[in-house]
């Protein structure tokens, strides 16, 4: 039983590890500051900031970065992250490739590596995953006790409570959870996030969407995923799984989905969709620089064919992005009504097409969205791009992280 004399102890250091973290979590997202604004930010004394900077210098934490402009006398000295107290492991795994990147503390790329790796659900994949994150790890002369904890990304209902996959049930032996399996692999904590919501925190933390309230980031990619900011917080839904905008459906007698129900919008606006929809009007004879770009095989068909043939004038190409930025715009008004967002951040491999996706994007929204909704509410393209991912989900791990090593 703890006595009486013991919890104002405890209460001070419960306050003091708190406040260790909320700083370790504000350099990590706003980068080097002095002592002067930490203690104004966290409402602390000058003596208190300073000693807690000092255990976390001891500790390996903190470092003096240099010195900030100075109004007048002495230049404020500057304090930041170690970069080289941990390093993360970030994988980013898509329908299409999968990548292996390594960050510092202070965000900075270590090291990348792209590999020939779709996500399927077998074991197979999974297991080539752990051996190519072996093998990219030993060629790099990375320790596992090196890595703080290792982030992952990828589409499908994600539970990041119990760390499952829900849309890929078969990467493990039944009722074994991802996050477990990998965990046991590396002997690190595991961060499982799905790619739209890590999108949503990269683009918070360090896009188009920071400082902002309301948001929603659409991840136009090999599905359709819909990344929600309430009143400056992801909203995950109960069990993890909101935001699935991809599987309304558009079509009642349309297209078979993936998910087994009948005309998702995946179907129609989806980069697979982009492809078929390209291929399908070049056999039906539609004229486009898109075979000559392949060499005629049409079945090498892919979006950036599409969106680099739409930058050249290609017109069957513009027609194209305009007809899916037009359906997708139209999905977006039911969640703009749903959600009255500040903005709408259009993210993903089909983000690269820039205004020939956003135009007729905002177009859609301003055809079939109440007008009131639509005076405070622009469009916009990721200035982060895939980036905003592997931040997201970087900024996640880290979160989880710093929280629990200061409990």
């Amino acid at each position: 039983m703890t006595s009486i004399s013991e919890e104002p102890s405890s209460v001070i250091d419960i306050r003091k590890n708190r406040l260790r973290s909320n700083l370790l979590l504000e350099l990590f997202q706003s980068g080097d500051t002095s002592i002067n604004k930490m203690a104004r930010l966290f409402h602390a004394s000058i003596p208190s900031a300073t000693a807690i900077v000092n255990e976390l210098i001891r500790e390996g934490w903190m470092i003096e970065t240099g010195t900030g402009p100075a109004r007048a006398g002495r230049p404020p000295v500057l304090y930041g992250l170690n970069p080289h107290k941990y390093l993360t492991l970030i994988m980013d795994i898509n329908r299409h490739e999968t990548q292996l990147v390594i960050f510092d503390l202070k965000n900075q790329l270590v090291v990348k590596r792209q590999i020939d790796l779709k996500l399927d659900d077998t074991s197979t994949f999974l297991n080539s995953l752990l051996t190519e994150t072996d093998n990219f790890l030993e060629d790099h002369d990375i320790r596992q006790d090196r890595l703080w904890g290792i982030g992952i990304s990828m589409p499908g209902l994600i539970n990041t409570q119990y760390g499952v996959n829900q849309t890929y049930l078969s990467l493990t032996k039944p009722g074994e959870p991802l996050a477990n399996r990998i965990q046991e692999h590396f002997q690190r904590p595991i961060c499982l996030i799905n790619d739209t919501r890590a999108t949503t925190i990269g683009e918070h933390r360090f896009g188009l969407a920071k400082e902002k309230s309301h948001v929603l980031t659409i991840n136009s990619d090999w599905g359709i995923g819909l990344g929600i900011l309430l009143n400056g917080e992801v909203f995950n839904g109960a069990s993890g799984y909101a935001g699935e905008l991809g599987h309304i459906q558009v079509r009642p007698d349309g297209m078979l989905c993936h998910c087994g129900k009948i005309g998702c919008l995946d179907t129609v606006v989806s980069a697979m969709a982009l492809i078929r929809q390209a291929q399908d009007g070049i056999k039906a004879g539609r004229v486009s620089i898109l075979p000559q770009m392949v060499q005629g095989d049409i079945e090498a068909l892919h979006t950036h064919h599409v969106i680099e043939a739409a930058h050249a004038g290609d017109e069957f190409s513009i027609d194209l992005l305009s007809n899916v930025g037009t359906e997708l715009g139209k999905g977006l008004a039911t969640a703009v009504h749903l959600f009255n967002p500040e903005i709408i951040i259009v993210s993903g491999v089909l983000a690269d097409a820039g205004p020939f996706i956003s135009n007729p994007i905002e177009q859609a929204i301003n055809k079939y969205c109440l007008s009131d909704f639509k005076s405070s509410l622009s469009i916009r393209i990721s200035q982060l791009g895939t980036k905003a991912r592997l931040l997201g989900t970087q900024a996640h791990l880290f979160e989880h992280l710093i929280v629990k090593e200061f409990a």
